[in-house]
């Protein structure tokens, strides 16, 4: 017993150490954003990144697949011009509003493989700043970065994607089921890190958290 309790802050060290060295090491390293293109964003609160996108472009109309019909006040959203996609752990999403809804049952249900889904959100022009990075795509990037979201959530016939209703945090989101289960080597951040190396971006080869999205970014 005594050895299983010793071994946890090992394992702990252990995950931390991968995290920063596979965190510095680049995926996609010889990727140059182009001359024009599609801009897209990385943003994050600190703890968890989204992707923001044009709601509508010659590639992509998320407007079908995440109608702003769904949220609260789609006669205040549906005519923004930006849409905000980020993956994570469904208990995290649908059950955490603050950070005093954590509790320890609540991070353990969340990291032990737990159901997924997509936070959607209707948004103003995205300002840059320390936690939202502007990346510009060429329209075949953006493309790759499109169907890797699409491949995210099941869509119905009319390309719909299942709506987890009854859920929002505000007036201009809504959450929608999604593919994949949540836990320590596929975090949120990981599944913005596969959504950005898909399209050829340099990112890194790992990152469950937030930081080496932006430092790879950096190069």
């Amino acid at each position: 017993m005594l050895r299983a309790l010793l071994a946890i802050p090992a394992l702990i060290a252990c995950y931390l150490l991968a995290a920063l060295a596979l965190g510095l090491l680049p995926s996609n390293r010889d990727w140059r954003p182009p001359s024009s293109g599609i801009p897209i964003y990385l943003d994050s609160n600190g703890v968890h990144t989204s992707l923001i996108l044009p709601v509508r472009s010659d590639a992509m109309d998320w407007s079908i697949a995440f109608p702003p019909q769904q949220v609260r006040r789609p006669e205040r959203f549906s005519q923004v011009p930006y849409i905000s996609i980020g993956w994570g752990s469904k208990v995290f999403f649908l059950s955490i509003q603050n950070w005093a809804d954590l509790s320890p049952g609540k991070a353990l249900a969340a990291l032990a493989f737990d159901q997924s889904v997509l936070h959607v959100e209707y948004l103003p022009q995205p300002r840059e700043g320390q936690d939202t990075r502007r990346i510009l795509l060429s329209p075949e990037q953006y493309r790759r970065l499109a169907d890797f979201i699409r491949r995210s959530t099941p869509v119905d016939a009319n390309g719909q994607a299942r709506q987890e209703k009854g859920y929002h945090y505000g007036d201009n989101d809504a959450f929608y089921a999604a593919h994949g289960r949540y836990n320590p080597i596929i975090t949120c951040n990981q599944w913005t890190r596969d959504a950005l190396a898909s399209a050829g971006v340099r990112t890194a080869l790992w990152s469950p958290f937030v930081q080496p999205l932006f430092w790879q970014l950096e190069k």
